[in-house]
């Protein structure tokens, strides 16, 4: 059964783990501590999962577009793995909001995932596939910004047709961000269908 974060307690956490409270107490001075160490793990997991998206993708030669759809969408809680994930990331943004400390784990991972994003744009823009023109910065804004709404609808309502048509509007953002070819690998071309 899960619980909710407001309800967790250092003896609980102790209990889950098999460890002694004392055990805990030694590595995590409170609650709060235990908490941030976990989002962090959390975060760590999520970004290196990104990481090797976008890695796997620069080994194919794919298009921006199709490392930004990629990765994107493995902060969707589309399997049992990304949706514990969103949701523990849903209730530390519940938290966050009355929880200096918690708000700033928050900020350190939209910034993380901004500056991926953001990279990936610019990186488009050397390339080619970004045009000249585009805020680099407030697309990849956008990005997470509609990927963390669309992951807080998913936990809520998941069917089968939800998560096809997330998928689909972050390939349509990609593609939309992604007009022109690339010039670095002028064989990597567009295609529709990315599975995340």
């Amino acid at each position: 059964m899960r619980v909710g974060l407001g309800n967790v307690t250092v003896a609980g956490a102790a209990r889950s783990a098999g460890a002694s409270v004392g055990m805990v107490q030694h590595y995590y001075a409170s609650k709060e501590a235990l908490l941030g160490e976990t989002y962090r793990s959390v975060r760590a997991d999520v970004l290196a999962r990104v990481d090797a998206a976008v890695a796997l993708a620069e080994r194919r030669h794919a298009r921006i577009e199709r490392m930004l759809a990629r990765s994107l969408k493995q902060l969707l809680p589309l399997d049992a793995r990304r949706r514990e994930e969103a949701y523990l990331m849903q209730a530390f943004a519940g938290l966050a909001l009355e929880d200096e400390a918690m708000a700033g784990h928050l900020r350190d991972a939209h910034r993380a995932y901004w500056e991926r994003i953001a990279l990936a744009l610019s990186n488009g823009k050397r390339c080619g596939e970004v045009e000249g023109e585009t805020d680099v910065d407030a697309e990849a804004y956008g990005l997470i910004s509609l990927t963390e709404g669309m992951s807080a609808r998913l936990l809520v309502s998941a069917t089968r047709p939800e998560r096809r048509w997330a998928g689909r509007v972050l390939e349509a953002q990609a593609a939309r961000l992604c007009p022109g070819p690339c010039h670095h690998h002028p064989g990597a071309a567009a295609s529709p269908g990315v599975v995340g």
